[in-house]
């Protein structure tokens, strides 16, 4: 597995993003969020233990979107430091009571490469759920 300082490109970042958040994680498709991680790759959500592993990702987030009706993410800035990507956004959940709270979120990803493809190696995501 190779880190993907070399050609790891602001313009690349952003599409990997967009579409990881647009066609998995705001679609609470748990299987297509997990699907973006190495084997082995590692996820802490706010102060929770870490998770590791693509299938115990998709179980512990595959859990977390049901304790909502929806999701979508509002993009505010995307930086590359070398294999870094953070993302900020505004997350706005529809709770299953009909209320809509919105959040603001940052989300850091180490990024590596597998078989030529962009994965996340290690994922932090910050976000206070307390609303």
């Amino acid at each position: 597995m190779q880190t993907l300082e070399r050609g790891w490109t602001l313009d690349a970042a952003t599409a990997w993003a967009r579409d990881l958040y647009d066609n998995g994680v705001d679609q609470r498709d748990a299987a297509r969020f997990a699907a973006a991680f190495t084997d082995d790759g590692w996820l802490r959500f706010g102060n929770n233990e870490p998770l590791v592993g693509r299938a115990n990702i998709e179980a512990a987030i595959a859990g977390f979107f049901m304790a909502m009706q929806s999701l979508r993410h509002t993009p505010a800035r995307t930086t590359v430091a070398g294999n870094l990507l953070f993302l900020e956004a505004t997350v706005t959940y529809l709770r299953h009571d009909g209320k809509e709270v919105s959040v603001y979120a940052m989300t850091v990803f180490e990024m590596a490469e597998m078989q030529g493809t962009p994965r996340a190696s290690r994922c932090n995501i910050y976000v206070d759920l307390a609303p």
